[in-house]
C-alpha cells in the first residue's frame, strides 16, 4: 500500500516546449512515490488576440497533432519507469478542465508548467498555473522553465 500523501497525480500538458519538463518532473516524482499519473492534454480555445493575429483552423489542427504526440511520448516514458499512467485529451479552458478532472479522479497533486509571458498577454489571457494556485483545493506543483517564452 502506498503511504505517500500523493497517490494520484494530474499532469497538465499543452503541447508546448515547457510540457516536456513538466512530464520529466512528474514521471520522476511518481516513480519515487509509486503514484499513478493522469496525463491531461488540454487544447485551449483560440483567444480573441490570437484570432486577431490571423491564427486559423490549420494552426489549431497542428496544435492538436503536436499535443497528441506529446501525450503518447509522455505515456511511453512513464511506462518505461513502471509508472501507472492514463491519458486524456480535451478541449476547453485549461483551469476548468484541470479542476474537472481533479474532482472526477480524486487527484492528490496537480503538476503544471509556467511560462514567462509579458504583462499585457498575462492580463489578457491569464495564467493557468497562477489561477490553480489561487483556487484549487488540491496541492499544486509548478514547474518553471526559464527557456520558455
Amino acid at each position: 500500500m502506498n503511504s505517500s500523501p500523493f497517490c494520484r497525480i494530474l499532469v497538465g500538458v499543452d503541447g508546448g516546449a515547457g510540457s516536456e519538463r513538466v512530464v520529466e518532473v512528474a514521471v520522476s516524482l511518481a516513480a519515487i512515490l509509486r503514484a499513478q499519473i493522469i496525463l491531461l492534454g488540454v487544447i485551449a480555445p483560440l483567444s480573441a488576440e490570437t484570432q486577431a493575429e490571423g491564427v486559423g483552423l490549420e494552426e489549431a489542427s497542428n496544435a492538436r497533432v503536436k499535443l497528441e504526440l506529446q501525450v503518447q511520448q509522455a505515456s511511453a516514458r512513464a511506462h518505461q519507469r513502471e509508472v501507472d499512467v492514463s491519458t486524456e485529451i480535451v478541449e476547453g479552458e485549461p483551469e476548468a478542465e484541470i479542476e474537472r478532472k481533479v474532482a472526477e479522479a480524486s487527484v492528490d497533486l496537480i503538476i503544471v508548467g509556467h511560462r514567462h509571458i509579458g504583462r499585457v498577454r498575462r492580463w489578457l489571457e491569464g495564467s493557468t498555473s497562477e489561477a490553480l494556485i489561487r483556487s484549487s483545493q488540491t496541492s499544486v506543483l509548478v514547474v518553471h522553465d526559464d527557456h520558455i517564452e
